[in-house]
């Protein structure tokens, strides 16, 4: 055909038909040439018949319907992968398939091999990623029930399935293709994916929960368990045949490349681009990309998958940054962004539901009931393991469906076998559908059961009026996310007064965003893995605080830890270090940061996000600290100066009242001026209600400190509406350091009228977001008291009596009072 004849006979990129092959009739396309890019409709040249066209318009619908469908089963929290499938079903030969218009112009059988070839590449690349993200040393960490679960999990639906086909082919007799589909997709059933766990408890966010970190473990064993049936299967069946003998060993000599010349080259570039002065990244990004290339072709050459290679040469990298951290962050938009949803919408398009109906009459449900049965009893399995060792019943039943949640490995695995014609197209179809109903049913079922709050939801709340009336001891907890944030949470501990008498304990837990690793980490500081470059970031921390102790020793008692984890369920960390060392107060960094001019200058979406998460099921109460120190160049005692006046605003109500007795507990302090701001509305003047008695003899007591010591003061401002209040807080200018104010207030109240109509920041209250504006200079603490009972008697940590103690007697060990927490129940 003479292709310059543009719109007279101008064909598609390829032809295809059926040839005879060594087995059985084939399909065979042929590619034709010039025919990679079109000239344009204004020429008369439609552009779908060409190849780079063609394959923009594929990759655009699919990425487009993926989406859509994700959205519209978001509410059944289904994952993305799910909504892939999917949308290779509605675009393939299922539903829109069936046109055969359709299926000419949107999949000839050129434009499939193009795609196909193209999605390939990217999700060896993803692959590489996830094993990027995998430390192979957790699994050294899993105790013996995460080994016991893991083991079980596999075990039990992997035997009992078989002897279920094996009960069936005696009873009843199957055929042999039907024989050898059932044991296929047992094997296939029965295994749980380590990578696809922890992307599925990312997405549900509890990968640092309890459940979560149990159910990683869990999956790494069961995983490990699949590849030693898988192994040993395989060296049984294979002919014993001096060329099976130099296929394994090759694989083997493969393993040995990668983990001994690939992973020590690459780490050695990476140190020495971060050695090097003139070189701005630190990952030789492209040297990785060539090691890559050749991994995945000696895997190709040795007769195994692409993906093969690419897996274990980033499971040989270390995790996290720089390494894992830079290439993920170069790579995750490309490759499984764009490409991975065209490879898993591809087998979405291999699914047909009429070829189903159609073939193998009775024994499709057959197939399908012994697929059941063997979820089942990997559910049965883990669910009994799991209560063997001492597991909550309904979190042993989220564990059991979490392990059963399969995704891109399966479907990869599925896919491999069908290419390889293992198994055939029907048994193809069933697994698709069967994992996508068995995932969308577990994962909803997972959100509907498991709180990863409920561990810290309790009727009792720690509060500082708790502590200051059964005489404990004060603790804080300390959110921190770099060493800005250190100096003014330094100065509030140095404004709260830690004497010998009444020391203080506080925590410090460095919040870190999960980034090239798959697993979350909560752990004291000197565990933390020394070539892991958090640990530096961490270790500037502790340091400047392990400085303010010394100046402050025998009054102070310190813990430190790191927590690495999305900063969707950061939160959870956050609240169950606070329940298990028993915080009083919870200290987070405000969402906004300030330039030293006084104007925003960065907001951290995120990290509002994770403030609202802990007001709203912390354990104890919370403070949000507006940092403005960097302003006035107010930093910590151990740089330049402290904080000098310190002030409260009262309004009344309970946030009002646990911000003034911590403001209390500062006025002890001889060398700091504190002033309690009492804004009263004027027809209040003749009437002393307040909500509670210990409101009321929380205001005579500081009334009564003020009277004895010149440096506290007690001021009260009659106004009438909210723009007196506006403007007593506008007087406030420059004279503080830092001013304390409660989060909630009584919206009703008079005082507050004309305030209540437009807030940025709903999660400071009232008084707290208008103080957040750039009209202030002073750093801000926005307490909040969490609603609950009052806290029982604790003895762990009451203080002791003063005038029983002589001075210099009291010694605070970093032991005592504390509780630990057991990683590796969690």
């Amino acid at each position: 055909m003479d292709l310059s004849t543009l719109g007279r006979e101008e064909t598609n990129t390829s032809q295809w038909g059926r040839v005879h092959g060594p087995y059985m009739l084939e399909e065979i396309v042929c590619n034709k040439q010039n025919m990679l890019t079109s000239r344009g409709i204004f020429m008369n040249s439609n552009p779908l018949k060409y190849s780079l066209p063609l394959l923009l318009l594929q990759m655009s619908v699919i990425i487009i319907t993926s989406r859509l469908i994700f959205r519209v089963l978001q509410p059944l929290k289904q994952g993305m992968i799910s909504a892939q499938v999917l949308a290779g079903v509605l675009l393939g030969p299922s539903f829109l398939g069936h046109s055969m218009t359709y299926t000419a112009m949107f999949l000839p059988a050129g434009g499939k091999i193009i795609i196909q070839t193209l999605s390939n590449t990217g999700f060896v690349i993803h692959l590489f990623l996830l094993g990027l993200k995998i430390d192979a040393s957790i699994i050294k960490k899993a105790g013996s029930k995460a080994i016991l679960i893991g083991t079980a999990s596999y075990a039990f639906p992997f035997s009992i399935g078989h002897l279920t086909v094996m009960f069936i082919n005696q009873t009843m007799g199957l055929p042999s293709d039907v024989l050898h589909c059932t044991r296929i997709v047992i094997s296939l059933s029965s295994m749980t994916s380590f990578p696809v766990t922890t992307t599925v408890l990312a997405e549900l966010n509890i990968l640092n929960s309890e459940l979560g970190r149990l159910a990683t473990n869990c999956s790494m064993v069961c995983e490990a368990c699949s590849w030693f049936v898988a192994l040993a299967f395989n060296l049984y069946t294979r002919e014993r045949t001096m060329s099976s003998v130099w296929a394994i060993l090759m694989i083997v000599s493969l393993l040995l490349t990668i983990t001994c010349i690939f992973r020590p080259l690459i780490i050695w570039l990476t140190e020495r681009n971060k050695n090097s002065m003139n070189n701005k990244d630190v990952v030789p990004f492209f040297p990785v990309l060539l090691i890559l290339s050749v991994a995945s072709l000696s895997a190709e050459a040795m007769g195994v998958h692409a993906a093969f290679g690419a897996f274990w040469l980033g499971v040989s990298l270390p995790d996290g940054p720089p390494l894992g951290t830079e290439l993920t962050t170069k790579l995750e938009m490309f490759a499984s962004n764009m490409l991975l949803p065209c490879f898993i919408a591809i087998s979405g398009f291999q699914t047909n539901f009429f070829d189903i109906a159609d073939s193998h009459e009775h024994h499709v449900i057959l197939i399908e009931v012994i697929l059941l049965i063997t979820y089942g009893c990997k559910v049965l399995g883990t669910a009994a393991a799991s209560a063997y060792c001492k597991t909550q019943i309904g979190d042993a039943l989220c564990l059991a469906f979490l392990m059963c949640c399969q995704g891109v490995i399966e479907v990869y695995t599925t896919i491999v076998w069908k290419d390889a014609q293992v198994v055939d197209t029907e048994c193809f179809n069933l697994v698709i559908i069967t994992i996508l109903i068995v995932t969308g049913i577990s994962r909803f079922l997972v959100v509907y059961l498991y709180d990863p709050s409920k561990r810290y939801k309790s009727q009792s709340k720690r509060t500082i009026l708790n502590t200051r009336q059964q005489n404990l001891q004060l603790r804080f907890l300390l959110g921190l996310y770099n060493v800005e944030n250190v100096p003014s949470m330094v100065n509030l501990l140095e404004a709260t007064y830690p004497t010998r008498y009444d020391p203080i304990s506080f925590f410090t837990l460095h919040l870190v965003e999960l980034k090239g690793r798959a697993h979350s980490l909560l752990t004291p500081h000197h565990q933390m893995n020394k070539l892991d470059p958090n640990t530096a970031q961490s270790t500037r921390i502790v340091n400047a605080f392990q400085r303010f102790e010394q100046k402050f020793q025998g009054t102070l008692i310190a813990q430190h830890f790191t927590a690495a984890a999305p900063f969707s369920s950061i939160n959870n960390d956050v609240c169950t270090l606070a329940l298990d060392k028993k915080a009083t107060l919870i200290v987070i960094p405000f969402h906004k940061q300030y330039a030293i001019d006084g104007t925003v200058g960065n907001v951290n979406g995120a990290i509002r996000h994770i403030n609202l998460n802990v007001l709203e099921a912390a354990p104890c109460s919370v403070a949000i600290f507006i940092d403005r120190g960097e302003t006035e160049g107010r930093r910590s005692v151990l740089m330049t100066s402290t904080w000098h006046n310190v002030a409260v605003l009262f309004i009344g109500g309970r946030d009002d009242a646990e911000a003034l007795a911590l403001c209390m507990r500062m006025a002890e302090k001889p060398e700091l001026n504190v002033t309690m701001i009492h804004i009263r509305h004027k027809n209040s003047l003749q009437d002393e209600d307040y909500s509670e008695m210990s409101e009321y003899n929380l205001i005579n007591d500081f009334k009564s400190l003020a009277a004895n010591k010149g440096k506290v003061h007690y001021v009260e401002e009659i106004v009438r509406d909210g723009v007196e209040t506006t403007q007593v807080m506008s007087s406030l200018g420059d004279t503080y350091d830092m001013v304390l104010v409660g989060r909630d207030h009584d919206l009703e109240s008079s005082v507050l009228y004309g305030l209540t109509d437009w807030s940025e920041c709903p999660e400071l209250g009232v008084i707290g977001d208008m103080l957040t504006s750039p009209d202030f200079h002073f750093s801000v603490l926005v307490v909040h008291q969490q609603l609950g009972d009052l806290l029982a008697m604790d003895d762990s940590y009451k203080l002791p009596m003063v005038e029983k103690q002589k001075i210099g007697d009291t010694r605070f060990s970093a032991e005592k009072g504390f509780t630990t927490i057991d990683l590796s129940k969690i």
